[in-house]
């Protein structure tokens, strides 16, 4: 008898095939490592983006934060010394102590050159990214949860990866990384972005009717704390939270019901601070905006100009260009009406049509209205009515994410058959290439101070900053034998001068740079700037200005005591001057200083240094130089009695160093 096998019937030979190429395609191992390579694939096209432009040196406000600022050039980590490094910035309510720590630890580790903290930049702006590809994987989840059942898990994986490396390669986002100071900008986005997972994540674990408002606080008290103490727009992570919730969630339970724990959060977390902050306003609007007296423009202006600025934000994210990109935009022209010019009126009608389409149709569209909202509020602070610099690239580094997640989201998503299934694929490719160009060549840009200076005068001809900008590097060269020609400098310099800015820099830095070279020096440089300092806002770098000046005086600028004595003079007859008071109180130091140092007036540099205390008494810096001089004087009394209050501010021992080596000063000169 024949051994009979019985048939297996295992269907057709593609159908098979099928099952065994999904089942290793589905293998959870398989695709998590075949996904966390393709998402490093886009850290390595942004390191090699950004890598040339991490030999740049320091520029602008790195100088008053990094080189300037001794407190952070720390030998030790003594707590004494991460104390006074964490408060010494001059910049925002709170001192920004987690920046101002990181800025620290990177001089201990690694010296201050330059290179070692555009590095630790680009370290933060990676981890940013991964953290943006970790949350805009967890709103797609929440809006396929909510608004979208039919979307698949690879739409969400690729509609994120591809977000987040559009914002990794984004040119926009090139002086949050290699401008040195504006760590502080992209540690907070950092902790917003990572203070948001956690809200999401909580959220999710709410809708499912599981517990997860343990989740939303501590977002809110631990990310929400290191991104306020980063950087003051820290401060939106609520309101972050709110456009999230708004847009995505819409403040219901998985029942349809409305989140009664969620709408409490919101009021105590958001609507009662902003009553407050309105109310402070309403009160005593003066303390609120006091910062305008050393603005050229008047609150009305700034926020009618803002409009305009917005759309040319908008632009620069959608169509950027190198060209209009730039470190410096104080070109930008001011709106004094909504007519003047004529694209102010259309910038804010547009500006609101966008915003009420957001509002009316966040259930049909809630990915746009999720763009257009978090656009919006990442820019309520800088942007609107606050007395800041009208523009800079670097507010854009979190509040772009929005525009950028739902413009991936779109190509991916927007057509499910058809050609433009396969067309918009192709199309993000092109993008995330055409980026990846602009920022590499941006980056070369920013490799050296040269390039980066004839780029930005090319580019911002009416920008008073590139000029001076320029000039500067240019007189660096000529000092250090680099080049022989002058001429350059001094051309640069006084373009800056003519374009008729507030700032002395240009007019001081000819003084200085002449003298250096032995040039004479031009008398309408010196009366520049009595006018200036007579009829227009004396802003805190018009001070720095000067004291360059009474110091090159010192050494060997040739100008007598009667011509500084005027400059001088002229500042204290502007009408505006003690309404700032932290600009009065220097310019009251600065005039001691003079009298004492060039006049050997000791009792009227006294007057000064007291009246500098009087103007700002929170600032110690002043109480210190009063006691230095009481000591000069011989006046004991009084100088202990100031010293005991300066010790008395001292509560969270932010100044041990300051306060050790005058008690030890105080011990040997009295």
């Amino acid at each position: 008898m024949a051994l009979t096998v019985p048939t297996m019937h295992y269907g057709n030979a593609h159908s098979c095939n099928a099952r065994i190429q999904q089942s290793l395609i589905m293998n959870p191992d398989r695709r998590t490592v075949i996904r966390a390579l393709i998402f490093l694939v886009a850290v390595a096209l942004t390191v090699t983006a950004y890598y040339r432009g991490l030999s740049g040196d320091y520029i602008f406000d790195d100088f008053p934060n990094l080189l300037q600022n001794k407190q952070i050039h720390i030998d030790s980590l003594d707590l004494d010394s991460l104390k006074a490094a964490a408060f010494s910035s001059g910049s925002g309510m709170l001192r920004r102590p987690v920046s101002m720590t990181s800025f620290a630890l990177n001089y201990y580790f690694f010296g201050i050159k330059p290179f070692s903290f555009k590095l630790v930049n680009l370290v933060i702006h990676l981890l940013t990214g991964a953290s943006l590809f970790w949350l805009a994987s967890l709103l797609l989840h929440a809006f396929r949860r909510i608004h979208r059942p039919a979307l698949p898990d690879h739409r969400i994986y690729w509609t994120a990866l591809a977000a987040s490396a559009v914002w990794m390669l984004h040119p926009l986002n090139l002086t949050g990384v290699l401008f040195v100071a504006q760590r502080m900008a992209s540690l907070a986005a950092l902790f917003t972005v990572l203070g948001l997972c956690l809200y999401v994540l909580g959220r999710l674990r709410l809708w499912e009717g599981r517990p997860g408002l343990s989740l939303i606080l501590s977002a809110l008290l631990v990310f929400g704390l290191l991104a306020v103490l980063s950087k003051e727009n820290g401060a939106l992570l609520p309101l972050y939270m709110f456009v999230v919730e708004f847009t995505v969630f819409g403040f219901r339970a998985h029942d349809n019901r409305w989140s009664k724990p969620v709408i409490v959060f919101f009021v105590i977390v958001l609507a009662l601070p902003a009553v407050g902050a309105l109310l402070w306003m309403i009160i005593d609007p003066e303390r609120f905006l006091y910062g305008y007296a050393v603005r050229s423009f008047t609150p009305w202006e700034r926020l009618l100009t803002e409009a305009r600025v917005l759309v040319f934000y908008l632009k620069l994210i959608l169509a950027p260009s190198l060209g209009e990109l730039g470190l410096y935009h104080d070109d930008f022209m001011i709106s004094t009406s909504l007519f003047k010019p004529i694209s102010t009126l259309f910038a804010v009608i547009a500006l609101f049509a966008a915003l009420l389409s957001s509002v009316l149709w966040r259930r049909k569209i809630p990915i746009l209205s999720l763009a257009v909202m978090w656009f919006f509020a990442g820019h309520i602070l800088e942007s609107t009515i606050l007395p800041l610099e009208i523009a800079f690239e670097h507010r854009n580094y979190l509040a772009g994410f929005g525009i950028m997640f739902a413009l991936v989201y779109l190509l991916l998503n927007g057509a499910s058959t058809g050609a433009l299934h396969r067309l918009f694929p192709l199309a993000l490719v092109a993008l995330i290439a055409a980026l990846f160009t602009l920022t590499w060549l941006r980056a070369g840009q920013w490799s050296n101070n040269v390039d980066q200076a004839i780029h930005e005068v090319r580019h911002h001809p009416e920008s008073v900053r590139a000029n001076y900008g320029a000039g500067r590097i240019f007189a660096h060269l000529v000092l250090a034998g680099q080049i022989t020609d002058p001429a350059p400098a001094i051309r640069y310099f006084e373009q800056a001068r003519s374009l008729g800015d507030a700032s002395i820099a240009a007019e001081s830095a000819l003084i200085i740079f002449a003298s250096k070279i032995a040039k004479e020096l031009d008398p309408s440089w010196i009366e520049g700037i009595k006018h200036k300092l007579l009829h227009q806002p004396i802003a805190p770098n018009t001070v720095v200005s000067l004291k360059q000046l009474i110091l090159c005086q010192e050494t060997q600028c040739p100008i007598t005591n009667d011509q500084m004595r005027s400059v001088i003079d002229a500042a204290f007859q502007n009408p505006n001057l003690a309404r700032t008071k932290f600009v009065y109180a220097d310019m009251l130091t600065l005039r001691g200083s003079f009298l004492i140092n060039r006049l050997n007036s000791f009792e009227a540099g006294r007057e000064s240094f007291e009246a500098a205390v009087q103007a700002h008494p929170g600032e110690p810096q002043y109480r210190i130089n009063l006691v230095k001089l009481l000591m000069a004087m011989g006046r004991e009394t009084e100088a202990r009695e100031q010293f005991a209050r300066l010790k008395a501010m001292n509560v969270f021992g932010q100044y041990p160093d300051r306060i050790k080596a005058l008690e030890r000063e105080l011990a040997l000169t009295l």
